[in-house]
């Protein structure tokens, strides 16, 4: 079985390590990934991504190599390296801040397919996948108000009051923190709604101290839409005895008990998704936009009670039939 191998850039030379069993089975396909800074390990978007490759690996017979940059000016080196041996089925990009790279090294290598994810570039050979953030946002708020309602628990105080952490403030996070204000004021428009940006998906250490001082000001649900900056919040929702809502994978295993729920944003199904098309010839540029009804977000069940998933589930039928308005900006909530 042909192995999966890491690239290592030594000046201007790209090395390639494979390592081939006695009986070689061919692959379907060979795929190339761009993780976002941040890299493996986030318990988050580049780990949903990972899982992807993985399912495909699995179910399509594919050989992948992976490219994990520490900062957004290696994005271009890595795609050129990847897109100049030619050898590439498709090439994908994780995260919006891959878009001048992505368009830069699509207009150099014409022929070759490239896929990117959270963010569109306009090319005639790059599929973009996007999705409805203020979705997964309501449904997180909804989840929250609802929760931050239950004074007979233990972590939840006297006030009607709930925050989100976000990683940066781009629109796309904003959208989150505004369909999570929206989703809160839905169900109580009494609730209070506290958001903080971190300003870098890889800073724990600053979301941790953004969510203690949320808390001190009553917050005792917290969602961390922040990448593995996320990861602070639960820790800090854990130490203070509240909870936390976990994003993009199921991080309830970080802080057992303490992480409610989690706004899931499917990156697997969408990696697994874009590689299939590719595989079928139906390869299609353009941008591709995932929701609640596409199966591109969602939530996990986890410490959430009985009479919450039920109202979820109802908040997702409204979202599906275009039942409710739900804002992108925190402008348009106010």
């Amino acid at each position: 079985m042909l192995k999966k191998s890491i690239f290592f850039i030594m000046g201007l030379m790209l090395v390639f390590s494979f390592s081939v069993a006695a009986e070689v089975v061919q692959a379907e396909g060979r795929i190339a990934v761009v993780f976002a800074t941040g890299g493996l390990g986030d318990k988050s978007f580049n780990d949903s991504a990972y899982e992807g490759l993985v399912m495909a690996e699995e179910d399509l017979n594919i050989q992948f190599d992976l490219a994990e940059p520490s900062a957004i000016s290696e994005y271009e080196s890595y795609l050129t390296q990847f897109a100049a041996t030619g050898m590439y089925d498709l090439i994908i990009g994780i995260g919006f801040d891959q878009i001048d790279a992505m368009g830069n090294v699509a207009d150099r290598f014409t022929n070759q397919k490239f896929a990117i994810i959270d963010t569109v570039v306009e090319k005639p050979n790059v599929s973009s996948y996007v999705y409805e953030e203020k979705e997964r946002g309501f449904l997180m708020g909804v989840a929250a108000a609802l929760m931050t309602s239950r004074t007979d628990d233990p972590k939840i105080n006297p006030e009607k009051t709930i925050a989100v952490v976000g990683g940066m403030e781009i629109p796309l996070i904003e959208a989150n923190v505004a369909g999570y204000m929206a989703g809160a004021k839905y169900i109580d428009p009494e609730v209070e709604v506290l958001y903080s940006y971190v300003g870098d998906w890889a800073d724990p250490a600053k979301a941790k101290e953004l969510t203690i001082s949320l808390i001190e000001n009553d917050a005792d649900v917290i969602w961390g839409a922040a990448g593995r900056s996320g990861l602070g919040v639960i820790m800090a929702a854990e130490e203070a005895n509240c909870y936390s809502i976990g994003a993009d994978s199921d991080q309830g295993h970080e802080a057992p008990g303490y992480v409610l729920t989690n706004g899931m944003k499917f990156v697997n199904n969408t990696v697994y998704l874009a590689i299939e098309q590719v595989l079928n010839d139906e390869f299609e540029a353009g941008a591709h936009t995932l929701g609640v009804k596409e199966g591109g977000l969602g939530y996990t069940e986890s410490l959430l009670p009985e009479d919450i998933i039920a109202e979820l589930e109802t908040a997702e039928e409204l979202i599906i039939n275009n039942e409710v308005e739900i804002p992108t900006t925190v402008a348009e909530v106010k």
